[in-house]
């Protein structure tokens, strides 16, 4: 999966290989390997190449900051960029891992009707389970992952469409 990231006013896109720790890249001909430990919502123990490092990680439109002793990194996934939401005022659809993780359970079923913070898909991350929920009303358009599956942040592991968008393609909205 490529990841574009930005550094000031570098930008360098980054292709990373998962495996069942984290994920692997190269930086200008220096191979990397990563994994990480969650510490809380917003803060992530990474280990780069065996030395340890505490990340502080938050939401920004379109992905995420990562600040490592001090420089902030903003990481986008690349394809996400290539084709942006068709439209700009709808709801992210995509249910995505927070960090590399391991999928443990898929909790729904392609077609199901879910409200807000109905449980999706349980994944792992250092010997740590999270459950992702549904961040609106929705019905499951699609499953993109198994129990088992190593999955990096921007991987799409459920997509969802918000309730009433159905019946706005189809013309039965009332």
């Amino acid at each position: 999966m490529d990841y574009r990231c930005k550094t000031g006013d570098t930008e360098t896109t980054l292709t990373c290989t998962t495996h069942k720790d984290g994920f692997s890249t190269e930086i200008d001909e220096t191979p990397y390997t990563v994994s990480a430990a969650p510490v809380d919502e917003t803060k992530l123990h990474l280990f780069i190449n065996g030395r340890g490092l505490l990340a502080h990680v938050e939401e920004i439109e379109g992905g995420k900051r990562v600040t490592i002793d001090g420089v902030p990194v903003e990481i986008f996934d690349a394809d996400r960029l290539a084709h942006p939401p068709s439209a700009p005022d709808e709801l992210p659809g995509d249910v995505t891992p927070p960090m590399p993780s391991v999928v443990v359970a898929v909790l729904v079923a392609p077609g199901d009707q879910v409200d807000k913070g109905t449980p999706l898909v349980t994944v792992s991350a250092m010997k740590m389970e999270t459950t992702l929920v549904a961040p609106f009303d929705a019905r499951v358009s699609a499953i993109n992952a198994n129990p088992g599956d190593q999955v990096m942040p921007g991987e799409i592991l459920v997509s969802l469409e918000a309730k009433g968008q159905e019946e706005e393609k189809t013309g039965t909205g009332g």
